[in-house]
């Protein structure tokens, strides 16, 4: 299934699901909590957010798992539950996976800081990351997905955790937000610096996701991307930045608006196209339809 996906890239360009956690709160998970706890206490909201997001259109649906690891897990007395919550959320999407369908398994930030700044070593976040690889890819998700990431120490720990635990193809995107000297994580790590040492770390899918990046500075990310690896890329960004309105929060950019950027994407890279925080499965049939709109553009007929 790992080399289907991959094959598959080359040839066409596949639709990641959106977003599941403003998805998921929507509908009464607490954004500060354990979602994926919730999810396992609240199943058919979430199989029924994941068939959504199957029958829009999208070809790969990434479980809620990011935080499913055993460090970020213990702020809510659940770190011994990394097995049983990686395999029930993923377990939900594998019941209503399609024909020609994929599973991704996604893997966070741990929200703590490496040595010597912060108070986490090396050898410890590899076998934390170790841990949740292996369980997802027993859990049969075809990828595993490393995403929001602000340190590249810490993402290049998950890919080597990821490549040694299992034989999934595994992608990589870190969150990057506009700066006075380019675009750059909140740990100072540029797209160039991102591209080249993800690549040399053997990344089947590099790119972007979340951050305070608009739709058009995704565009710029993607083309310093493109130019410093030959990886195919992932264009995941938020759907604008989140007002409150009428005491609710919305996110700023509409499902057509959103839509209208996948070509600039594609132009600069992307295999894989999606939508983070704030996107809704409307949002991922736009881009459906508008793919579609392309291929029929730059077809012979």
């Amino acid at each position: 299934m790992g080399e289907s996906f991959l094959k598959r890239l080359e040839k066409e360009i596949l639709v990641m699901s959106g977003a599941m956690g403003t998805m998921l709160h929507q509908v009464g998970a607490n954004l500060g909590g354990c979602i994926s706890q919730w999810i396992v206490e609240h199943p058919d909201a979430y199989r029924q957010l994941v068939q959504d997001y199957y029958q829009v259109g999208c070809n790969i649906v990434a479980g809620a798992t990011s935080s499913l690891n055993r460090i970020s897990l213990n702020k809510f007395g659940l770190a011994e539950k990394v097995e049983e919550l990686n395999q029930e959320v993923i377990r939900i999407i594998k019941d209503i996976q399609p024909e020609g369908g994929f599973v991704a398994g996604n893997i966070g930030p741990t929200g703590k800081i490496l040595k010597p700044l912060g108070e986490v070593s090396p050898e410890e976040l590899l076998d934390v990351y170790s841990e949740q690889a292996r369980v997802l890819a027993e859990s049969r998700a075809e990828i595993i997905n490393i995403l929001t990431m602000y340190d590249l120490e810490e993402a290049v720990i998950a890919l080597r955790a990821a490549k040694t635990q299992t034989s999934l193809p595994v992608i990589v995107s870190l969150a990057f937000d506009p700066a006075a000297q380019g675009y750059r994580t909140m740990m100072g790590i540029s797209p160039e610096m991102a591209a080249e040492r993800l690549e040399a770390e053997g990344a089947d899918v590099i790119g972007a996701n979340c951050g305070s990046l608009s739709l058009g500075q995704m565009t710029e990310v993607l083309q310093l991307l493109k130019a410093h690896c030959g990886k195919p890329l992932i264009a995941k960004p938020n759907a604008g930045s989140p007002q409150v309105v009428n005491g609710r929060e919305k996110y700023t950019v509409g499902p057509e608006q959103f839509a209208e950027h996948v070509g600039q994407w594609i132009e600069k890279g992307a295999r894989i196209v999606s939508g983070c925080c704030g996107s809704t499965p409307l949002h991922l049939k736009k881009m459906v339809e508008k793919l579609k709109e392309i291929s029929f553009l730059t077809s012979d007929y």
